[in-house]
């Protein structure tokens, strides 16, 4: 199957691409989420000219062992089991590398067998340097592997961006880059990332921030007053403006500075030493009792991808701490990339 050009297309502004790709890992359970994955992975390699690697994880099966002892049958688990499970996983995701992979990005299969599938999955991206793990946002019922708790740990414990996936491409090609921040300088540090993202894909970026509006103390509202205004929006979306530029006075996109001008009322990120307008910057400021379904609700009618820090720490930290980056993950109907920014100055 053919990628189109569409849905990766090239830069239409700007001097730099700063998206590396060049080995990107899928964890497969054989599943449709799986599968999902495969094309995600086979598009983004195609654009970055990178390589896809296949890893499958086969838990221990400790129960099996036992089970076996208790019968009393004369089975090695090591000699007899074991390199039978290992040789047709081996075959099955050899055969799904050929079959989902064109020859020219095709990487290697590994398997492996651990007792818990994502920690496996999270040591080897690391130890290997992948640049990217993409995977299905929900695997098999029948099999473990993938299901949402993997993919959640995976997001949780990963230094390597995760991007989960639950479903097609989308057939419009990735023009809207989404980045859900609390203000704290971590998700803010996703902009790294997205800006990279979309100065390659050619998108607009928009920052969301969710007002819930039950026991949030970031807002900082008066006390005593009750639901946020008009003015307090307003407020709020130059909050986020001064922090992107603050954001990017102190730290380097890439290689390169960048800054936040404003054209006529519309926000423009790019290069510093560059006449090109960049990338179009959007802020947006809603109010609602969950962030994680307003942000979600957002995503899957006004943006392509999200771009989330999974360790924001802020008087809303309750916002990418605990379970609103998983909860996203598993709702949101388009891919949702997460990273773990390094952390930028106060």
């Amino acid at each position: 199957m053919l990628i189109r050009s569409s849905v990766f297309p090239q830069i239409i502004s700007g001097t730099l691409t700063m998206l590396k790709l060049n080995k990107i890992l899928v964890p497969t359970d054989f599943s449709d989420g799986s599968k999902d994955a495969y094309k995600y992975a086979r598009a983004l390699a195609t654009k970055f000219g990178g390589k896809v690697d296949l890893l499958h994880v086969i838990p221990m099966l400790k129960y099996l062992n036992e089970s076996i002892k208790k019968l009393g049958l004369p089975l090695d688990m090591d000699k007899d089991i074991y390199p039978k499970i290992l040789s047709d996983a081996q075959k099955r995701a050899s055969a799904e590398l050929d079959i989902n992979i064109p020859s020219e990005i095709r990487g290697e299969v590994f398997v492996k067998i651990d007792r818990k599938p994502h920690e496996k999955i999270v040591s080897f991206a690391e130890k290997r340097s992948y640049e990217m793990i993409v995977m299905g946002a929900r695997g098999s019922h029948k099999n473990s592997f993938l299901k949402g708790s993997t993919a959640e740990k995976v997001i949780r414990e990963s230094k390597v961006p995760v991007l989960t996936v639950n479903g097609d491409l989308p057939p419009g090609g990735v023009n809207r880059v989404l980045i859900p921040t609390d203000f704290s300088s971590l998700s803010v540090g996703a902009l790294a990332y997205a800006a990279s993202m979309a100065n390659s894909f050619g998108t607009t970026i928009t920052m969301l921030h969710v007002m819930e509006l039950y026991g949030s103390p970031l807002e900082n509202l008066p006390k005593g007053k009750g639901e946020p205004g008009r003015g307090d929006l307003e407020s709020l979306t130059t909050k986020v403006l001064d922090k992107i530029k603050k954001f990017l006075d102190e730290n380097n996109l890439g290689d390169e500075k960048w800054l936040l001008s404003e054209e006529d009322g519309i926000y423009w990120l790019k290069p510093k030493d560059t006449n090109d307008r960049g990338i179009r910057f959007n802020v947006v400021i809603l109010r609602g009792i969950s962030a994680h379904y307003e942000i979600t609700e957002f995503a899957n009618t006004e943006s392509d991808i999200v771009v989330m820090a999974t360790h924001g720490r802020s008087g809303l930290s309750h916002l990418f701490l605990g379970s609103t980056t998983e909860k996203v993950m598993m709702s949101a109907e388009v891919p949702v990339l997460t990273i773990r920014p390094e952390k930028a100055k106060k």
